[in-house]
């Protein structure tokens, strides 16, 4: 496990390794760390603003993360835009975005200049509410399937997808981070998931948590056909106001 001052050290380590590489024209700090927020447990969220030669920076930097300790790394692409997010020995995570300067800048508030030049840059949002209805009504048509069929894992795998949307959409309502469960914590009342939570692959469990959840989408779903729609996945459901 790593300690806070290894990841500080580290952190140190790549923002002098930024400075001296003519390629990278700005760095930042993203994350936590950016706004004063970080914790025993946050990782290091790093992004460049290289120049020119973006793939031979990427090579460089992915080499000199191997001889800090990385063990592993996996990819993350948002257009032009390289998140390349390494594993290190000491199960620190590290994120290191390398941006091509013309494209550098920040999309939310969790950026920290620390040299260099930023562009204006759209701001990332919460997550479209029909788009999170429409893929929790999808999961809960696929949960109500595989129930049907016998096929108890694929049914957790569908009921657990459906409940990340339908928490997504009571972020939005609340009006906290709807983004990958950041503001879960924040909701007034996230134990009414606790029934939602599936305790066995016996059928009646899996159908006892999803109608469970099919009723908790319904209080988010205003529109009046697909109401009934989703009401018409769960027995249960139908005897919700």
């Amino acid at each position: 496990m790593f300690s806070v001052s290894e990841r500080d050290q580290l952190r140190r380590d790549l923002v002098n390794a930024a400075d001296v590489d003519p390629r990278v024209v700005g760095a930042a700090l993203t994350g936590s760390a950016a706004v004063g927020k970080e914790d025993r447990w946050s990782d290091i969220d790093f992004a460049l603003s290289v120049e020119r030669d973006l793939d031979a920076v990427v090579d460089d930097w992915t080499a000199l993360m191997y001889a800090c300790g990385a063990v592993g790394h996996l990819d993350v692409r948002r257009g032009a835009v390289l998140f390349r997010v390494f594993l290190m020995r000491s199960t620190l995570q590290v994120d290191v975005a390398f941006w091509p300067s013309d494209e550098f800048g920040a999309t939310g508030p969790t950026f920290k200049l620390l040299f260099g030049e930023t562009n204006d840059l759209p701001q990332a949002g919460q997550p479209d509410r029909d788009g999170l209805i429409g893929l929790a009504w999808l999961y809960a048509l696929h949960a109500r399937s595989s129930i049907a069929r016998g096929r108890s894992w694929q049914a957790v795998y569908m009921i657990n997808g459906m409940r990340d949307h339908v928490m997504s959409l009571w972020c939005l309502r609340e009006g906290v981070n709807a983004v990958q469960g950041r503001g879960l914590d924040d909701l007034q009342d996230a134990g009414a998931f606790t029934g939602t939570l599936v305790l066995s692959t016996h059928p009646d469990e899996l159908a006892r948590a999803f109608h469970v959840l099919t009723g908790l989408l319904l209080g988010e779903i205003t529109e009046p056909e697909l109401r009934e729609a989703v009401r018409g996945l769960s027995p249960a459901a139908a005897n919700r106001p």
